[in-house]
């Protein structure tokens, strides 16, 4: 490298800039202990008008909740306070125009002022930046291809050379990658010496060829839109039943809908309804623990391990464990709903408790899934999973349930497809009933809410397709790229480990599996950024003492 790092982070979401703002802090705790700060120059590239934001936490209607607890909502993973911490010192007309009166670490508040509140630590990041001269630059234009860096690999082998007969470097950082050449929507090409891939959710590719008919909507983001391009009287089809499908039914009532709605899904079952109340959690199964599961089973874990350990925990917080309360009362969506809202209203769940606290460990426990359990998990379980682990506050529950009270909602299983009906005017939905028998139901307009994609094989992405087609990554069997679990480095398609790429949310779901929640995110973000600020940190030790080294980017 030369006397200047090269960083860049693709995509400026929220977990981009929980990298960054991680890395800024474990860059000026490096500098409190040596002294001084490494050279730095931080370009992010966000096409974005506000950084920060993304498309989970975009300016939207407050009726888009968080499923997780303020108080575990955070930029900072070791910092979990501080979502909770700014709201506490923010205007109280401010909190009001998102409905809250009281800040409650437990509640669950909108998902706009969640971006919010990553835009506007935004500037504080790089005023902080700043401070301890270090740049941060944002491209508006996002990367559209990367590529190695021909003249720099010309230029560190010559280095490199002039390093071996001189003995010594004085002056230089040690060359240990060829830079990475970015381009841009513009055509503007960009040199980094470190890439931190944060690229965000892809688009759903479940239902493509329903996109260029009239009425269907891809996405039901941003629920804002909705009253816009869906009529009050129109009989309305969401595809899913999770919590992107809660979301659109909620804004719909909040629009004031008037026309029937239909949520159909293959299982046509709602997600648990977090519980009100607290668990104490007297334990939590540590990483510690899971390293030593899997050694004394020869290194590998089958599905029965890890829900055997689950179990064990439940039982410990909870000793009249009753397995019922995951598999709900009743036989169908609408009485699930009904029990699992009287079950959050009447006391804690621990099993949501340990579920939620299995965080920490969470991608451990995939790591060491052996392949056919894996396997069986994606195929067999994983929608089940789903439906219970991502868990929807009782504010929403009680609006579908009201709705499906009042007639209008309706929860549809056995999903078989959706078409344009023959006359060009809306569609037709069909689906089995609970008796097996093949229904069908008239719709003006279809929501597309199954979530998005997890199959890079399948992404329009310009960037996602450039990576697969030059070989530098390679599709996970599981979702996003093939990853090296212990630095979240880049696998190319012949194996090798890029050390000067990262990957961190979405794209990295194949390797750490849940990375849908903020507090694993700012986990695998801080791991990453602590990993780069210390090996910047002692190449500038190094390098200020006249020493010649070789470390790698990912040690």
């Amino acid at each position: 490298m030369d006397a200047m790092c090269r960083l860049g982070i693709v995509g400026g979401g929220s977990v981009g800039i929980s990298f960054l703002a991680q890395f800024i802090a474990h860059l000026e705790s490096g500098a409190n202990r040596a002294g001084n700060v490494p050279g730095c120059h931080i370009t992010l590239f966000e096409p974005a008008e506000k950084i920060g934001h993304g498309t989970a936490y975009q300016h939207d209607l407050n009726t888009n909740l968080l499923n997780v607890p303020a108080g575990n909502m955070s930029l900072y993973d070791k910092h979990r306070a501080h979502f909770v911490q700014w709201l506490a010192a923010q205007p109280e007309a401010f909190l009001q125009s998102y409905g809250i009166r009281d800040i409650d670490p437990a509640a669950f508040y909108p998902r706009p002022l969640f971006g919010r509140y990553v835009h506007e630590h935004f500037d504080r990041l790089v005023a902080q930046a700043a401070a301890l001269g270090v740049q941060v630059q944002v491209v508006r234009s996002a990367v559209v291809a990367i590529a190695r860096h021909a003249a720099g690999q010309e230029q560190g082998q010559q280095q490199g050379q002039q390093q071996g007969q001189d003995g010594h470097g004085q002056g230089q950082w040690p060359k240990v990658q060829t830079p990475i050449q970015l381009t841009d929507h513009a055509g503007t090409n960009h040199i980094v010496d470190h890439l931190v891939l944060c690229n965000g959710n892809l688009a759903s590719d479940k239902f493509e060829a329903l996109v260029p008919c009239a009425g269907f909507l891809n996405s039901p983001y941003p629920v804002s839109a909705l009253s816009q391009a869906v009529a009050a009287n129109a009989t309305v089809a969401i595809l899913g039943t999770n919590l992107s499908a809660i979301d659109a039914v909620v804004a719909l009532k909040a629009h004031g809908h008037e026309g029937q709605i239909h949520c159909f899904s293959r299982q046509g079952v709602l997600p648990a309804v977090r519980s009100v109340h607290p668990t104490v959690m007297p334990y939590r199964l540590s990483r510690a623990d899971v390293h030593a599961l899997a050694l004394a089973n020869g290194g590998r874990l089958g599905l029965e391990d890890v829900v055997g350990q689950l179990h064990k925990q439940i039982l410990a917080v909870d000793p009249g464990f009753d397995i019922r309360d995951i598999a709900g009362g009743g036989s169908d969506a609408v009485s699930l709903l009904n029990h699992d809202l009287e079950a959050a209203c009447s006391g804690p769940r621990p099993w949501q408790a340990v579920l939620a606290a299995a965080n920490e460990v969470i991608d451990l426990l995939w790591f060491y899934l052996d392949q056919p359990a894996r396997r069986q998990f994606q195929s067999r379980w994983r929608s089940q999973w789903m439906s219970r682990r991502a868990m929807f506050p009782v504010q929403n529950a009680r609006q579908l349930q009201s709705l499906i009270e009042k007639g209008q909602l309706h929860i549809h299983g056995g999903f078989q497809m959706c078409e344009p009906r023959a006359n060009g005017h809306g569609f037709l939905l069909h689906h089995r009933d609970v008796a097996g028998a093949l229904q069908q139901h008239a719709c003006d307009v279809v929501i597309n809410a199954t979530g998005f994609s997890q199959d890079v094989r399948q992404s329009s992405d310009p960037l996602i397709m450039q990576l697969l087609q030059s070989g530098q990554a390679r599709a996970s069997e599981y979702g996003g790229f093939e990853l090296d679990f212990d630095t979240g480095c880049l696998i190319s398609a012949n194996g090798t480990i890029a050390h000067d790429m990262t990957v961190l949310g979405s794209l990295a779901c194949g390797t750490y599996f849940w990375t849908v929640s903020m507090d694993v995110n700012a986990r695998l973000a801080n791991e990453q950024a602590a990993r780069l600020a210390s090996k910047l940190c002692r190449q500038h030790a190094t390098v200020a003492a006249g020493v010649v080294v070789t470390a790698d980017v990912a040690t």
